[in-house]
């Protein structure tokens, strides 16, 4: 594949455009440049940097590169601070490729092939009109560990009302097509949340399309615009921000207010400080709303349709021992430590559902209290319970013994590859992967089963080249899966099915995941 380097000065028009913004990034946008530079392509690409008047050298450094780069390299820069909507639109205004790639001053590439697997998955994917990448996230504070920010995605592609609900797609693993960028309204670069609002505008064209691969990094760090916000101001923009949005979507109207009340119940969180190791569950019965309230272990409610009062017993018991948790962003509230509690969040939009269920309420009034309640929702606390048969041991983490179970010769055929046997892992959060290929028929999800009952459902999705590999003869499609099981609901002794299930209806049982207490299952020492 060509490089940057060989490109540079090409007469070629761009295949791609880098749009890099940047403003106070000294520290870091060298390195952003350079992973910009380092890519590998067989097509032409520019990089336009608009850098929005900084004080601090990040200007001279980005004169410098595009000095040492003049084929490769343009540069927006005005006299004077334009604010972070008008310095995009301008250097987007100076791009000519038929895609657009996004990247910030702070935030840099992980991979050298990440423009090359995005023009290629777009050029397969023609009604894509937008698509992204799995993203690390790097702390600059000492002492916070980097790990994954985007989750394990198990949809390929993504539609209008998925970007509504929640900008899932990070700012630096964008890449979307020319005609995204041409019908933005010009209110767009007056939003705090400009990247937001290009994925929806993706959306109305198209799908969004997304590629399992981890190619970039996302800097949480205090001089970033989003990350070093406190929560509550992180949320009131989302605020505004559906209200700016709501008259440009009629149809999406109703699927807003739930949107808007969700927003509201974390503010409620925030405000009422509570405590970072507690346990916040969500009830939303059409399951739409990823369950987060800033880093706290979070978990929707029901799990088990018909058994709220159960499930919400358990997470309650659970509670006492959950694993440390971190805070992703500044908190609104100082909130006490060491104070494991649960709280139940029901949104306005979950009232109704929630008023059927006189017995969750009777068990709601007698074990707890509402420490929240206005217009959005309202906050039920529960004290921590540690009962007979929930989860014991060392801060939520049990040991997971897997047993594959034995399958016909030949085909299906199936395999997971993640938990390890033995391995130990917080139980609220058991990341399991694999493949299966079927003998006549595609596999369309994983079921996990607790006594019967199914508790999770995770789809077949994800593109597996290796095991497309390892079956020549046949079209395996898309074999894949990956999903984070919770497995904290697991009685003492009892185990989850996994069960391959097929586009025909057909089931197979695939393997038995078992959590194991400390001593469970172990071989009494010798004396």
């Amino acid at each position: 594949m060509a490089t940057a380097a060989s490109q540079a000065g090409g007469a070629d028009a761009p295949k791609v455009s880098v749009v890099l913004r940047t403003y106070e990034h000294e520290p870091f946008i060298a390195q952003a440049i350079e992973s910009v530079l380092i890519q590998r392509a067989g097509f032409p690409f520019e990089l336009v940097i608009g850098e929005d008047c900084s004080r601090d050298g990040t200007r001279e450094i980005v004169s410098a590169y595009a000095d040492r780069h003049p084929g490769l390299i343009k540069t927006v820069l005005p006299a004077r601070n334009l604010g972070h909507g008008e310095i995009f639109r301008r250097a987007l205004d100076a791009t000519a490729g038929e895609l657009v790639a996004y990247l910030d001053g702070d935030d840099y590439w992980t991979s050298p092939l990440k423009l090359a697997r995005q023009v290629e998955f777009l050029e397969r994917n023609p009604r894509c009109a937008n698509c992204f990448h799995d993203v690390s996230l790097v702390y600059d504070r000492a002492g916070i560990p980097s790990g994954a920010l985007s989750p394990a995605f198990g949809d390929g592609q993504f539609g209008l009302e998925q970007i509504v609900m929640e900008c899932f797609v990070p700012a630096p693993a964008m890449m979307f097509r020319r005609e995204v960028a041409a019908g933005l309204r010009p209110w767009v670069f007056d939003s705090a949340w400009i990247d937001w609002l290009i994925h929806i505008r993706s959306a109305e064209l198209g799908p969004i399309g997304y590629l399992p691969e981890p190619m970039a990094a996302y800097r949480v760090h205090q001089g970033g615009m989003f990350s070093a916000m406190d929560r509550v101001s992180q949320l009131q923009e989302d605020v505004a921000f559906y209200a700016r949005l709501s008259p440009e979507l009629p149809g999406q109207g109703e699927l807003i207010q739930r949107c808007v009340a969700y927003r509201q119940a974390q503010i409620a969180i925030e405000r009422l400080g509570v405590p970072l190791d507690a346990c916040v569950v969500l009830a939303d019965p059409r399951r739409e709303l990823r369950p987060y309230f800033n880093g706290r272990h979070a978990r929707n409610l029901p799990r088990r349709e018909g058994a709220e009062v159960t499930e919400l017993e358990a997470i309650r018991a659970a509670a006492r021992e959950l694993p440390p948790a971190v805070r992703d962003y500044g908190a609104y509230a100082q909130a006490p430590q060491g104070h494991a509690g649960c709280y139940l969040v029901v949104p306005a939009g979950s009232a109704e559902w929630f008023g059927e269920r006189a017995h969750l309420r009777a068990y709601l009034e007698r074990e707890g209290k509402v420490a929240w309640e206005d217009e959005w929702s309202v906050v039920h606390e529960l004290e921590p319970r540690t009962e007979e048969g929930t989860m014991r041991g060392s801060r939520g983490a049990r040991r997971v013994e897997v047993e594959m179970l034995e399958t016909p010769a030949g085909l299906p055929a199936c395999f997971l590859e993640a938990p390890a046997p033995g391995a130990l892992l917080p139980v609220h959060a058991v990341a399991v992967a694999g493949w299966v290929v079927g003998a006549d028929c595609p596999a369309l999800a994983i079921e996990f089963q607790v006594e019967g009952e199914v508790v999770w459902r995770a789809p077949v999705g994800i593109e597996r080249p290796d095991v497309a590999e390892a079956f020549p003869d046949r079209e395996v499609g898309r074999p894949g899966f990956q999903t984070t099981l919770n497995m904290g609901g697991v009685p003492s002794g009892g185990r989850a099915s996994a069960i391959a299930v097929f586009a025909d209806g057909a089931r197979l049982p695939l393997a038995e995941l078992r959590p194991r207490g400390p001593g469970e299952g172990e071989r009494a020492p010798s004396p």
